[in-house]
């Protein structure tokens, strides 16, 4: 009932779909009243494709819980799975986590591939890597 109430009180937000590169917001709202923050990083990623057939590099320009932006030379197909080696470099020290991940959407960077990626999330063990990685992307931010 308290729900029901409050509800009615509170305006109404649209979700907005999240979205990564060039121009999007460093805040982005999915629903009521989550707020997401992309930490902008010094970071590096080994890429291998879910067939292991090669192996790319390229470099993390942003960050979130939920994915990140990757610039890179090498062409990837969207829908693309993808298992990712992030580097975080930084305040003297380095931190790796490694990720499985899908690329959702492709763009360019300063006339550069780039692509967004979305990070999968199948056990607990995975979305404790991703808070791990993100709050450790979050302090190297000053």
């Amino acid at each position: 009932m308290f729900s029901t109430l409050l509800s009615t009180l509170l305006p109404q937000r649209q979700m907005e779909a999240l979205s990564s590169g060039p121009g999007s917001p460093m805040f982005e709202q999915r629903g009521p009243t989550t707020r997401i923050r992309r930490a902008p990083v010094r970071a590096f990623a080994s890429v291998t494709f879910e067939e292991g057939t090669r192996e790319i590099f390229g470099q993390v320009l942003n960050l979130s819980p939920g994915g990140c932006l990757l610039r890179t030379e090498a062409t990837i197909e969207k829908d693309a799975t993808l298992h990712m080696d992030i580097t975080l470099v930084g305040q003297g020290e380095r931190c790796t986590a490694e990720v499985q991940a899908v690329v959702r959407r492709v763009t360019t960077d300063d006339g550069r591939k780039a692509y967004g990626i979305e990070f999968l999330k199948e056990s607990k063990q995975d979305r404790q890597t991703l808070e791990w990685l993100y709050a450790r992307a979050m302090s190297r931010r000053g």
